[in-house]
């Protein structure tokens, strides 16, 4: 199951993937800064993408997650996709409680 797969090379590759995406984050934000790209209206747009981008991703795990109960049955899949949901919802309400808490 595992002959193509390089585990040696994965577990190099993962950090280096990591430090790499945090230095272009942190210089594409001090760049921002200094640009002024992330005022008020930055901020609007982006939560309303992340209000429409949650409403997808809620529609799309339920969708798959009764494809996996009709194809498979309640197997590993099926339970991974509970989980998936379960957290899901719990940072949706933690979200809201926090959301709710600084207005």
């Amino acid at each position: 199951m595992y002959e193509e797969f390089d585990l040696l090379a994965f577990l190099l590759g993962l950090p280096l993937a990591i430090v790499i995406i945090a230095i272009v984050f942190f210089t594409m934000r001090r760049i921002g800064k200094k640009r002024r790209w992330f005022d008020e209206r930055y901020y609007k747009i982006h939560e309303k993408a992340r209000s429409l981008s949650w409403t997808v991703t809620t529609i799309t795990i339920l969708i798959v997650w009764m494809i996996i109960i009709f194809m498979e049955g309640p197997r590993l899949a099926f339970f991974m996709m509970t989980a998936i949901w379960v957290i899901h919802m719990i940072s949706y309400a933690i979200g809201s409680f926090i959301a709710s808490r600084s207005n």
